[in-house]
């Protein structure tokens, strides 16, 4: 019996340990690198003091058009914060993008490619987009949102922080 448990107790510690690691890895915003829509480069130092939504999402993507148009709709939520919307695709499609939501009237919003990269990609681990990841003033991770979600309970966290 007791030969079946060591096992177990060690693949519990060895699995919470690299859960834990990689949780670490997350507190802190993204060392991200982008060219914004106006061709000007930005990274994560030139964040102003405050709240950010990290927002990883491709221009042709479905899901993130809809959630676009529905925050941009709720726009009350992000006032005081700062949005980074990155993605991976091309300059034309983000510009492309920010002319059909006119995304350059919001002053506290950043719209930019991180190229093939993938720097910020690889360090959340995306694997559905939109990916959204809320850091309070002081920086902490307050929470992740993974792919379609209900917009309802993403408005209620941004409202909280």
């Amino acid at each position: 019996m007791s030969k079946k448990i060591i096992p177990l107790l060690l693949y519990v510690l060895i699995a919470g340990t690299a859960f834990s690691q990689s949780a670490i890895g997350l507190k802190k915003i993204a060392p991200f690198q982008i060219t914004l829509a106006n061709g000007k480069p930005f990274n994560s130092s030139q964040l102003g003091p405050g709240p950010v939504v990290l927002m990883y999402f491709s221009p042709d993507c479905d899901h993130c058009q809809n959630f676009t148009k529905a925050l941009l709709k709720n726009y009350t939520v992000m006032t005081n914060k700062q949005l980074v919307m990155i993605t991976f695709q091309s300059m034309e499609m983000i510009k492309k993008f920010e002319k059909d939501y006119n995304l350059a009237a919001y002053p506290n919003i950043k719209l930019g490619t991180e190229g093939t990269s993938y720097l910020v990609q690889k360090y959340y681990q995306i694997r559905s987009f939109p990916y959204l990841a809320m850091y309070d003033k002081s920086g902490k991770l307050v929470k992740i949102y993974e792919g379609e979600q209900p917009y309802a309970e993403i408005f209620k966290t941004l409202k909280a922080f």
